[in-house]
């Protein structure tokens, strides 16, 4: 190792790089034949959240301390904040699952030519619980990086499960090269184990480190902004949504400190309860409020709701505004090039991390397996009948067998059987 390659790994910026030099990616990719060993207990401490960080007071100080902290590469508040804007903003976590479903809703497969060899990888993916690890990977979509740790078998030749990692433990040098968090406060650099012994998914909406490529920087902001305006619309309504009852009584009333007790006592059971008793002479008035009904603040929040949509699903059109889809799809949906990118890296990462070890530990080959994500749009066969009736009508037919496949249905010819019948 050269002395300049020394220095720099010993600075801040690739302070978890390994001392080889090679990057975390360029040691997933180095052809290793020596296998990970481990025990299930192995990874525990790494499972949990360590922050302190516990339903904190939401103000613009905060965000910007947590962000600040996760552009340094210490992400684990900002993490916990996710947990905290999950739970206590509804549109946000419909809209993220909506676009994690769809995702998982894709059948996955493992093709290549071998089909035996295909059915054993995938019967060991199935048995190690691959679909929940997916979920668990697509954390990276608001997190910008999600991980877990493989149990491989003895010799490599099977996987026994997967230990998801907590999101707040992770960390990282300025070079985006990972590291774990342990319960005692340390710091461990994912470069003390070996290559293939941890799952790193990331997603980045911008260049850097993943811990600042989520979606949840800006989605915090505009849940900040939200939280904001609900608490002053509540000031607001009380304020000026909320008829006022008033009752002029008396002056000898007034003076009396028990009768006019008596008598806020009795208004208030009126706005309560409907029913009370005043003293004679007295005269009850409501006062309603001018402009109670102003919608500047729901405008507001609806607005807020619209830019959830458009960030996480990629579009805001509702059923009857479908410019943004295909056919007409109502606002649930992720738009098909945002789900075609999620599924190609997701499938990238289970592709090089997962499935190019495990064929070279259990068969001692390279790239004869891939593990695939069926994302192509569902066939739409009314449109392609409607294009075979157009060509018949033109003089032109399609052929039967094209139909035979595209339909799924068995032909008959209907001279044939008028011939029979004759």
């Amino acid at each position: 190792m050269t002395k300049k390659l020394a220095e720099a790994i010993a600075s801040p910026v690739v302070k978890y790089r390994a001392k080889s030099g090679l990057s975390y990616g360029e040691r997933i990719r180095k052809n290793l034949h020596a296998v990970p060993r481990s025990s299930s207990g192995d990874f525990d401490e790494f499972a949990f959240s360590w922050t302190a960080l516990n339903d904190p007071k939401l103000n613009a100080n905060l965000i910007r301390r947590l962000l600040a902290a996760a552009n340094e590469g210490a992400p684990s508040e900002q993490a916990a904040l996710y947990r905290i804007l999950l739970e206590k903003e509804p549109a946000v976590t419909a809209h993220m699952q909506t676009r994690i479903l769809a995702v998982l809703a894709c059948d996955w497969s493992i093709q290549g030519t071998d089909v035996k060899r295909a059915a054993e990888v995938r019967a060991i993916l199935e048995k190690a619980r691959i679909h929940a690890l997916m979920r668990h990977l697509l954390d990276a979509l608001a997190l910008g990086y999600s991980g877990a740790a493989i149990l491989w078998g003895e010799g490599g030749k099977e996987i026994y499960a997967f230990k998801k990692i907590d999101s707040s433990n992770w960390q990282f040098d300025l070079a985006g090269n990972p590291a774990l968090l342990t319960i005692s406060g340390k710091i461990r650099p994912l470069a003390e184990y070996h290559p293939n012994q941890f799952i790193l998914h990331t997603h980045k909406l911008q260049s850097g480190l993943c811990s600042r490529g989520g979606l949840l920087r800006p989605l915090v902001w505009l849940y900040f902004f939200k939280h904001y305006a609900m608490r002053d619309r509540a000031r607001y309504l009380e304020k000026f949504g909320i008829p006022f009852l008033i009752a002029r009584i008396r002056d000898d009333d007034f003076e009396n400190e028990s009768v006019r007790a008596s008598i806020l006592q009795s208004l208030a059971k009126i706005g309560s309860d409907g029913t009370g008793v005043v003293t004679a002479g007295s005269e009850l008035q409501v006062l309603n409020p001018a402009n109670a009904a102003s919608s500047d603040y729901q405008s507001w929040m609806d607005y807020i709701d619209k830019l959830f949509a458009m960030l996480i699903l990629g579009q805001t059109a509702s059923s009857g505004n479908a410019s943004g889809f295909s056919r007409g799809q109502i606002q649930e949906n992720v738009r098909r090039d945002i789900l075609e990118a999620d599924c190609r890296n997701l499938m990238e990462t289970v592709n090089t991390q997962i499935l190019a070890p495990l064929e070279r530990f259990r068969y001692g080959t390279e790239g004869t397996l891939s593990f695939h994500l069926d994302y192509a749009s569902p066939e739409n066969l009314t449109e392609k009948a409607q294009i075979v009736r157009t060509l018949a009508e033109s003089g032109f037919a399609a052929a039967p067998e094209w139909i035979e496949k595209t339909f799924g249905i068995k032909l008959d010819s209907a001279a044939g059987k008028k011939e029979e019948k004759a």
